[in-house]
């Protein structure tokens, strides 16, 4: 399991917390947790590379992006209505870094919503 940093805010956002939880449980490889997070029809997009359509496809990508992986570190979430963007640090076993972000989109703009899509754009640091 790689080690997870989640950088601390001092802001009370309800989104903030489901998406710090959707992390710690991905990073768990918890997939009951990461299954009751999405929808049926949830899509992981992985920009210019793969889609994962469904929530069982998006849990089964867990050891693709997993396997490997030393450390992850989230830097910043940032909510806003039904979206929301997280950035951060992938290090893996191998050395060097990826920077990612994520971009969210929930079934609505309340607090108890599923996350609908996540897009996702890595590139590697030099």
């Amino acid at each position: 399991m790689p080690e997870l940093t989640i950088e601390e805010n001092c802001d009370n956002s309800p989104r903030k917390q489901v998406l710090s939880d959707f992390y710690v449980a991905f990073a768990e490889r918890d997939e009951e947790a990461i299954r009751s997070m999405l929808t049926d029809d949830a899509q992981l997009v992985i920009v210019g590379e793969q889609t994962f359509d469904g929530k069982q496809s998006i849990v089964d990508s867990m050891d693709l992006f997993l396997d490997g992986i030393s450390e992850v570190t989230v830097e910043n979430i940032i909510p806003h209505g039904d979206k929301a963007a997280v950035t951060g640090v992938i290090t893996p076993d191998s050395g060097g870094t990826h920077a990612f972000c994520e971009v969210f989109k929930f079934e609505g703009d309340v607090k108890d919503t599923n996350i609908k899509s996540i897009d996702s754009y890595v590139i590697e640091m030099v």
